[in-house]
C-alpha cells in the first residue's frame, strides 16, 4: 500500500492509497479536513484507464513514413537528432496542464536554455482571473476553505462545483445541511444550481454588472443606475432582493468560477466581484485560487521572449517559428479556432510530448510517449484548497522528468534537477490588501440580431479533452431554450449546424428551460457529430490580454437537411 495523488488540472488535489495486486491498482481516497471520508472521483478512473500501460509508442514522421521506436532510449536518441539542427532556430514552447505537478517544470528549464526559444504569455485557464486578483490585491491568495464555516451565505458565481470540484461540492452540501445558505448565479441550471437554496439566472458575461448594481443599491457605489444594470444582466427583481438581503445580513462568502473570466470583459467582471466582497466586509471570505507551486521556489526557467497566447495559431500558420514544442497540451481540441490550429501545425514542424494520442499529436512530426503522472515522483499544492501532497511513481514507464534529463544529456545541455527538500519556500506570502480606488464598468458585447451566445461547459465525467474512446456518445448535443427554438422551427433531436465566426460544428438539439434565452451550451472539448465546439470560436484575448474569450462568441443555428 502506498500513497499517491492526482495532479491533473483540477482544484481538488485528491490524495489516495493505492493497493497493487497482480498488476492491477485499487485506489482509495484519503480524507481532508473538509472532505471526510475521502473519495476518488470518476474522472480519475478515466485517467487510469487511458494512461497506465496504454501501449502507445514514440514515433517520428519521416519521408519514408512513420517510424515507431521500440524503447525509450532509442526514442530519446532519435529526438536529440531531430532537435539538434533546430536548437539554435526560433522555437515556440507551450506546456499545458496535462499534469500540474512541480516536476513538469524541468521541461521549461531545458527548453529555456536554448538561445531563441520563446514561451507563451498567458493561457486559456485562469490567467485573466489571476491578473484581476493581482491588480486588486497585489497577491494571488485564497483563504483556508474552512473559513466558509464562518459564513451565513455562500454565493457561487458561475461555479458548477459538481462538475469541476467534486470535493468542494460535497463540502458545500455538508455546510448547507448545517444551515448555510447557498446561492448559485449561473446562466445554466447546473447540478450545483439544482442543489442550491436559490438559483439566480443571469445573462452570460453580466456578473460584473450585477455586482455593480448591488453595490449601488447598497449605497457603496455611485454614478450607476442599479435597475438598468440589473435588467441588462437579466436578473429578476426577486432574486436581486434576495442577494441584497444576504449582503445586508453580513458574513457572505463569494466563490468565483473560472467561466466568468472567459468573456471579453472577464477581468473587469472579476474585479467587480472582488469590489463587492471587499466593500461588504467579505474580503476574507472571497475565493478564486492560488498558485499550485506556492510552497516552493520556481525551477528557474527564464525565456528571453514570449508570444501572447491569442497569437499562437496565426504565428504558426505564418511560419514565424522553425519548431513548435508542445508538452502535455492538446490545443488543437481545447483552444479556440481548431481550424487555425490545424493550419498552423501543418505549416510548422511540431514536437509533442504526451501520454495519450490527441488531436494535436495527430499533427506532430515527432511524438515522445511518456508515462504521465502515474510514472512520476512529484509534489504539488492545490490551486484552490490549502493542502499539498507528494508521491512516488506508480508505474515504471518513462516519466517527464526522466525524459527531460535524458534529452538534456543527449543534447549536451546541463540540467540539474533539485529535490523537493531543496526548494521549500520559507518566506510567508503577503496578505491581501485591496488597493483599487475606482473601477470602470465594462459591459459584455451586445448580441447581434439573429444570433445566440455560445457557452461550452465542463462535464463531470471527464477533464478537458481527456476522454476514453466512445465517451462522447450521448454528449454531442447543444442545449437551447425553447423560446429560441420556435422562430427557427427547431425540434428536440434535430441535427444543427452551429456556425460561428471561426467555423462550424454539428450537434443535436436539446431543448430545455435550464438555459437562459439567447444562449446555447454544449459540452467542451469533445468530438461533436461533426467537428468540435471550438471550431466556431475565435481566438481572441480577454480584457486582461492574457486569457482567451471563449464565451464572447455568437453563433447562428441551421437545421441539417437530408440533402446536406
Amino acid at each position: 500500500m502506498r500513497q499517491f495523488f492526482c495532479s491533473k488540472d483540477c482544484p481538488d488535489l485528491c490524495a489516495m492509497r493505492v493497493e497493487t495486486r497482480d498488476g492491477r491498482h485499487r485506489f482509495q481516497g484519503l480524507p481532508e479536513r473538509w472532505s471526510d471520508p475521502g473519495f476518488v472521483c470518476g474522472k480519475f478512473k478515466v485517467y487510469a484507464a487511458r494512461e497506465i500501460a496504454n501501449g502507445l509508442r514514440s514515433w517520428h514522421k519521416t519521408p519514408e513514413g512513420r517510424r515507431e521506436f521500440a524503447g525509450d532510449q532509442e526514442a530519446i536518441a532519435a529526438l536529440a537528432r531531430f532537435l539538434n539542427p533546430l536548437r539554435d532556430k526560433k522555437i515556440l514552447y507551450l506546456r499545458g496542464s496535462g499534469s500540474l505537478a512541480y516536476n513538469m517544470g524541468w521541461w521549461d528549464v531545458l527548453f529555456a536554455s536554448l538561445p531563441n526559444c520563446w514561451s507563451v504569455a498567458g493561457g486559456p485557464c485562469d490567467a485573466t482571473g489571476c491578473d484581476a486578483d493581482e491588480a486588486d490585491f497585489g497577491v494571488l491568495q485564497n483563504p483556508d476553505i474552512t473559513v466558509l464555516e464562518q459564513a451565513d451565505t455562500i454565493i457561487l458565481y458561475g461555479k458548477n462545483a459538481a462538475a469541476t470540484s467534486p470535493h468542494l461540492f460535497v463540502y458545500l452540501k455538508q455546510l448547507q445541511r448545517r444551515g448555510k445558505h447557498i446561492l448559485s448565479i449561473d446562466p445554466v441550471r447546473t447540478a450545483t444550481s439544482q442543489t442550491a437554496d436559490r438559483h439566480i439566472r443571469i445573462r452570460p458575461g453580466c456578473d460584473g454588472l450585477l455586482a455593480c448594481a448591488l453595490l449601488t443599491e447598497l449605497g457603496l457605489e455611485q454614478g450607476h443606475d442599479s435597475q438598468a444594470l440589473r435588467e441588462r444582466a437579466g436578473v429578476d427583481a426577486e432574486d436581486f432582493h434576495a442577494l441584497l438581503a444576504a449582503l445586508r445580513r453580513g458574513r457572505t462568502a463569494h466563490i468565483k468560477g473560472f467561466s466568468i473570466q472567459r468573456h471579453d470583459n472577464g477581468m473587469n467582471a472579476y474585479r467587480w466581484i472582488n469590489r463587492l466582497a471587499v466593500k461588504t466586509g467579505g474580503m476574507n471570505l472571497l475565493f478564486f485560487g492560488h498558485a499550485s507551486k506556492r510552497f516552493w521556489e520556481k525551477p528557474g526557467a527564464v525565456f528571453r521572449q514570449q508570444l501572447p497566447v491569442a497569437q499562437i495559431p496565426q504565428a504558426l500558420a505564418n511560419g514565424d517559428f522553425d519548431l513548435y514544442v508542445n508538452i502535455a497540451a492538446n490545443p488543437a481540441m481545447t483552444y479556440p479556432d481548431c481550424n487555425a490550429w490545424r493550419a498552423g501545425l501543418s505549416r510548422t514542424p511540431t514536437l509533442v510530448v504526451d501520454t495519450c494520442h490527441s488531436a494535436t499529436a495527430e499533427q506532430a512530426d515527432f511524438f515522445l510517449k511518456v508515462g504521465g503522472m502515474f510514472a512520476q515522483d512529484d509534489f504539488m499544492g492545490s490551486y484552490f484548497f490549502p493542502h499539498q501532497h507528494a508521491r512516488k511513481r506508480l508505474t515504471d514507464e518513462l516519466s517527464d522528468m526522466e525524459a527531460a534529463r535524458l534529452l538534456a544529456a543527449a543534447l549536451g545541455i546541463p540540467l540539474t534537477i533539485r529535490d523537493q527538500t531543496q526548494l521549500r519556500r520559507t518566506v510567508p506570502p503577503p496578505a491581501r490588501q485591496y488597493r483599487t480606488a475606482s473601477l470602470p464598468l465594462l459591459p459584455p458585447p451586445t448580441r447581434p440580431e439573429g444570433s445566440l451566445q455560445l457557452l461550452t461547459a465542463s462535464h463531470h465525467a471527464y477533464l478537458n479533452s481527456q476522454i476514453l474512446p466512445g465517451m462522447e456518445q450521448g454528449l454531442q448535443v447543444v442545449r437551447l431554450n425553447p423560446a429560441d427554438a420556435v422562430p427557427l422551427a427547431i425540434q428536440h433531436g434535430d441535427d444543427l449546424r452551429i456556425c460561428g465566426p471561426a467555423g462550424v460544428f454539428v450537434a443535436e438539439a436539446l431543448l430545455t428551460n435550464d438555459i437562459v434565452p439567447g444562449t446555447v451550451m454544449c459540452w467542451k472539448n469533445i468530438p461533436m457529430k461533426q467537428g468540435a465546439a471550438n471550431n466556431a470560436i475565435l481566438n481572441r484575448p480577454t480584457d486582461a490580454g492574457s486569457g482567451l474569450a471563449y464565451y464572447s462568441t455568437f453563433v447562428e443555428l441551421h437545421k441539417v437537411s437530408d440533402s446536406d
